[in-house]
């Protein structure tokens, strides 16, 4: 399949780009700074731009069968960066004709989904203005005509893949998760219908 993936140069954005590759898939990879996407690949296509560039956005997702995007934030300002990003992603799938979109959002994003600690302690002392334009993201999700997954990870690690992870509606099972699990899932959700229009949450298997 051909695949666009914004937030491409970070460090999910990365490792869903390898598996993407090593899966057989073509990949077009939107990024800010191109020397950050170091994968060379005969199936990879990097674009360099700002998701204001909506000329750049388009080129991305044109001819793609899916669009999936890492997208996150570089500090705990106010911004309004990563929801209007979102949507004019959104806009150009439209105009393109393309339907799928995976998108990584986080645990917490629902308000009470993160647990005790993510939740009144790290969101209101270092992700209060991240976690406020995540929600403005999944809003704009929501009101899209796209065929939508939005997934929760836990607290994301550099730990090997283990393709063994816990798929839940609520809180996630774990603390944590490795994001080559992450990428793996969202890889997944290709194909995988059961979760369209919804908002799993991904974590580490306990077992």
């Amino acid at each position: 399949m051909k695949i666009a993936v914004f937030g491409a140069s970070g460090r999910t954005g990365l490792e869903l780009v390898f598996q993407a590759l090593n899966q057989g898939h073509e990949v077009t990879a939107f990024t800010r700074k191109a020397d950050k996407v170091t994968i060379t690949h005969k199936n990879i296509r990097i674009i360099q731009g700002e998701l204001s560039d909506d000329n750049k956005v388009r080129q991305s997702i044109e001819g793609c069968d899916v669009v999936m995007s890492t997208l996150g934030m570089d500090n705990n300002k106010k911004s309004t960066a990563l929801s209007e990003g979102t949507a004019g992603i959104l806009k150009a799938m439209e105009l393109c004709g393309v339907k799928r979109f995976i998108c990584m959002s986080s645990a917490g994003v629902l308000g009470n989904d993160g647990g005790f600690w993510f939740g009144r302690v790290m969101v209101p002392l270092f992700l209060r203005h991240v976690m406020k334009d995540k929600k403005r993201q999944v809003e704009v999700i929501r009101k899209s005509n796209a065929e939508w997954v939005i997934i929760r990870p836990s607290g994301l690690t550099d730990s090997p893949k283990t393709g063994r992870y816990r798929i839940s509606v609520g809180k996630p099972a774990s603390r944590s998760v490795p994001r080559a699990d992450v990428a793996d899932f969202m890889l997944k959700l290709m194909a995988e219908k059961k979760y369209d229009f919804s908002l799993p949450a991904i974590s580490s298997r306990q077992d």
